[in-house]
Order: structure tokens, then C-alpha cells, then sequence
């Protein structure tokens, strides 16, 4: 069977998050059901889902113009600030992790976006909410209820501030794990 190929832009994580949120996640996943959790390779913030009906010359534009949009951002810190849901308050179709509000993750996120839609590219319209999915499908007869995140991490307590320091363009590939492989790195200056 012949799995669609998506593609998308997004904010990588550097080594000591992913680590930090496996750990997260070693705490979460025994107490909380959700049918599937990200490999911690595979974590990252979404700037721009580029879909499936990906061009060779779209794809080809991108990897010419992101070098460009890079230089024009420095490098940049962000902090985690807590664990939500979205979806049914009850029964969540994701689980993630958030970050602090940062006008330096919101620009570069505003120029990425832009480009994408001047390459023809139909983007999701919805307001930036910038996250990192660590879970999907909440399975459980009995409700999710809020506080089984407070209850089980309490991020303030651990060293949550990491840089930005490149976004990466990635390809899925749905029969993998990790299913996301870079394809073209983008360094901030």
C-alpha cells in the first residue's frame, strides 16, 4: 500500500527538549491513554503544513528561499510552559506541550507562512498556536479531566528554556518511525 507524502516546515528541538519531554512523557504515558505517542525524534513546533499536493518546483522554491528568510532571524531562546489538550475537553485528539509567547517564534513563523502562500501553497488559516505534539487519540472509556497533567508534570520545575536555532523543511513517511525525515536544514542567524 502507497502511503501519501507530506511535507512541512517546522522549528527543531535541540537534543536536551527532546530529552526533557521524553522524560515528560515516561511520566505520562502509564497514567494517560492516548492510542499514539510521538518518537521523541519526531517532536518539533510547526510553522507550516504544507500538505501532500507538494510540486517538485514548489518544494524546489522552498529549499531556494528558506536560506534567505533564515538570515533574516536571529537565533532565539523559548521556554515550555505546560501541558494541554485539543480537541473534546473529555476526550482530546492531541496532547502537547506549549510554549511561552515569543514575538522572535512569531515573525519567523509570519515570513515562513508568507512564502508558502506566495509558492501556492494553501495553508491552514487558523491563528499560530505554537506547540509540540506529544500525543494523539485519547482511548479511554473514562474522561480525560485537566488536572491528570498538573497532577503528573510540573514543567516550572525543570529546565524548560532551550534555543532556536534552525527550522527544518521534513517529509513523512507514515511506515517509519521516527516518520519524519529532514530534508533540508534552514540555520538562524
Amino acid at each position: 500500500m502507497e502511503h501519501q507524502t507530506h511535507y512541512f516546515l517546522a522549528l527543531a528541538l535541540p537534543a536536551e527538549t527532546k530529552e526533557l519531554l521524553s522524560k515528560w512523557r515516561e511520566l505520562l504515558e502509564p497514567r494517560l491513554p492516548f492510542k499514539s505517542w510521538i518518537h521523541p525524534e519526531d517532536l518539533h513546533i510547526t510553522l507550516a503544513f504544507l500538505g501532500g499536493q507538494a510540486s517538485f518546483n514548489q518544494i524546489t522554491a522552498i529549499k531556494r528561499q528558506m536560506p534567505d528568510i533564515a538570515k533574516q532571524h536571529e537565533k532565539f531562546t523559548l521556554q515550555l510552559n505546560g501541558l494541554g489538550t485539543f480537541g473534546k475537553s473529555d476526550s482530546p485528539r492531541i496532547l502537547w506541550a506549549g510554549v511561552e509567547v515569543s514575538e522572535s517564534l512569531h515573525a519567523l513563523r509570519n515570513d515562513v507562512y508568507e512564502a508558502c502562500t506566495d509558492f501556492g501553497f494553501s495553508l491552514d488559516k487558523r491563528p499560530f498556536s505554537p506547540h509540540i505534539t506529544m500525543a494523539r487519540k485519547w482511548k479511554s472509556d473514562r474522561p480525560f479531566l485537566p488536572s491528570q497533567l498538573t497532577d503528573i508534570v510540573q514543567p516550572n520545575e525543570d529546565k524548560s528554556v532551550f534555543k532556536a536555532e534552525h527550522f527544518v523543511l521534513y517529509q513523512t513517511h507514515l511506515n517509519r518511525t521516527p516518520k519524519y525525515q529532514p530534508l533540508s536544514i534552514f540555520s538562524l542567524s
